[in-house]
């Protein structure tokens, strides 16, 4: 995302020290845009600020006009959403970088922030013509990458241990994601489509070795690894000589609901 600067204390009748940091942090957060760095503590401490002023009924000399790839606005909730995306992203990004334990407070503060963004919107009285169709304005975008980023946290705890629950989680979070909004990155859901069909193969009884065959064969042509591959090769050889079930299944992945996806989120956030 690209911005112009800010000088608050040109702008805003407040404490002119505050003010002065809030503008040097901004700046901070553009440099690490700027070179692709993980900004995330300047943009926390930025953040604070910037919604303790709105908070504040503070009153303005000028007005400020925010900019951000080309779209402006003099609303401060602007602002506001373009620096939680921030928040959110770089959580993430931290997130990912980290083991399983301690990764899994930043997904929560990633999912906490899209969270956020959706209650700006709901309090954003008015909105201009010229920005009302970017994604960062829509419910839709910022509940998409709330699940996404909540897709992440169950899989998260299934990289910690392996098992069914919480990777069938991942992908039906995921699922729904690539349904609200579909431009963004979906690479992860066949993969963990795949891995949720292993896990219910593994859960059948051995005399149903022919849905477990079934199952994987579902699996290998969404995406295939190692143990995918290997465990559909010792269960197709299991039937072939052993069991002679007929190679079919009529289970599937139940499709979550936004209800129940709201319920997930206050869960995790």
């Amino acid at each position: 995302m690209q911005t112009t600067p800010i000088y608050f204390e040109r702008h805003v009748d407040h404490d002119s020290k505050k003010l002065i940091r809030m503008s040097e942090l901004r700046r901070k957060v553009v440099q690490a845009l700027e070179l692709s760095k993980n900004g995330y503590e300047h943009c926390m401490e930025y953040y604070t600020h910037l919604d303790s002023i709105m908070d504040s009924g503070t009153t303005l000399n000028s007005s400020i006009l925010f900019v951000w790839d080309n779209s402006n606005s003099s609303c401060w909730k602007f602002e506001k959403l373009h620096i939680l995306k921030l928040l959110s992203h770089w959580a993430h990004d931290l997130a990912v970088d980290k083991q399983p334990k301690e990764a899994k407070d930043w997904f929560s503060k990633a999912v906490g922030f899209e969270i956020e963004s959706i209650k700006t919107l709901r309090t954003y009285s008015w909105r201009d013509s010229s920005i009302g169709g970017l994604p960062i304005m829509q419910d839709r975008y910022h509940l998409s990458m709330a699940l996404v980023y909540a897709s992440d946290y169950f899989f998260n705890m299934y990289t910690f241990k392996e098992s069914y629950l919480p990777v069938k989680k991942s992908y039906q979070l995921l699922e729904l994601a690539s349904r609200l909004w579909k431009k963004n990155d979906y690479e992860q859901l066949n993969i963990r489509h795949a891995l949720t069909l292993k896990h219910m193969a593994e859960d059948l009884e051995d005399d149903n070795c022919g849905e477990k065959v079934a199952l994987m064969e579902q699996a290998l042509k969404l995406h295939e690894t190692e143990s995918i591959r290997k465990a559909y090769n010792l269960w197709s050889q299991q039937n072939d000589s052993v069991y002679y079930n007929e190679v079919k299944t009529d289970k599937t992945i139940s499709f979550l609901s936004l209800p129940d996806s709201f319920q997930n989120l206050s869960s995790i956030s």
